[in-house]
């Protein structure tokens, strides 16, 4: 949370300042401080939400609340970058006198921002944590071409530095906001998560004594590390109930230590459910 604050705090700065000197690297680099400050809000209300209990309305519970709020956050942010390449592409041919001494005050203070960002987040732990802490990392980045760009200006004074610089840091802000875009989409569109797939689903229930064949699967992600499973098992021999239960339970077990599948619902079949005799 007070990581949070101050880059929510640090972003609105920016673009006051930005607005103020005339500086579109200042803006580029407050474009992503915006993109830190949006991440960091999602993954605090996310582990906020994250918490609430599954009900009958939200059965998979709240964790895709994350993919969601990344998403829209991704659209917004994909107008904003159009903004600032057209400023920037004006600028080149339009340059405009920039101060450069205030745009190394503001990189220096994007620097110390960032940097204090990615300390107060090291202890933490959460997909929704980690990818913030990235996002910090590749601003703290950012933070750094603004304040060499500051330098060149004022050594040089050549104008057309700042929207040079602003179009570079729009393009590592695109390439982080494309990446959002796609994780987000594929979680929203229940895409096979990154750590698991069916055939390694397969590969882990086809192992467990007494099991035929497996067919009939599907993975989901749940958001914030946790995903979902179904199959079809068909055992090679004739069991009690309790005796299958056994199973499901050794099978459920198998999945969530070795593929991190949280939450498994396994159908146990006498032979494949496609035949038509018994």
């Amino acid at each position: 949370m007070a990581a949070t604050g101050v880059n929510v705090g640090f972003a609105v700065v920016q673009i006051v300042v930005g607005l103020i000197i005339g500086s579109v690297v200042v803006l580029a680099d407050a474009l992503h401080q915006v993109v830190d400050a949006l991440g960091l809000v999602t993954a605090a209300v996310a582990l906020h939400l994250s918490r609430r209990p599954s009900d009958h309305d939200m059965t998979f519970g709240w964790g895709k609340i994350d993919a969601l709020g990344a998403f829209t956050s991704g659209l917004l942010l994909v107008g904003s970058i159009g903004w600032v390449a057209y400023e920037s592409i004006r600028r080149l041919f339009e340059p405009v006198e920039v101060a450069g001494g205030g745009v190394i005050a503001i990189g220096l203070a994007g620097i110390a921002v960032n940097g204090l960002s990615v300390l107060a987040l090291s202890g933490a732990s959460g997909l929704s944590i980690r990818a913030a802490r990235l996002h910090l990392l590749v601003d703290l980045g950012g933070s750094v071409i603004v304040v060499l760009t500051g330098v060149l200006l004022s050594a040089t004074g050549a104008n057309w530095l700042d929207p040079a610089a602003s179009l570079l840091l729009n393009l590592v802000v695109l390439h982080a906001t494309l990446g959002v875009l796609r994780s987000a989409s594929n979680e929203l569109l229940d895409r096979t998560p990154g750590h698991v797939s069916v055939s390694s689903i397969e590969d882990v229930l086809s192992a467990i004594p007494g099991v035929e064949q497996v067919h009939h699967v599907h993975v989901r992600g749940l958001g914030n590390g946790h995903s979902s499973a179904t199959a079809h098992v068909v055992l090679d021999s004739e069991l009690s109930l309790h005796a299958a239960q056994v199973i499901i339970d050794t099978m459920n077990d198998a999945l969530e230590t070795r593929l991190r599948v949280t939450h498994s619902t396994i159908q146990i079949e006498c032979h494949e459910c496609d035949e038509v005799t018994h």
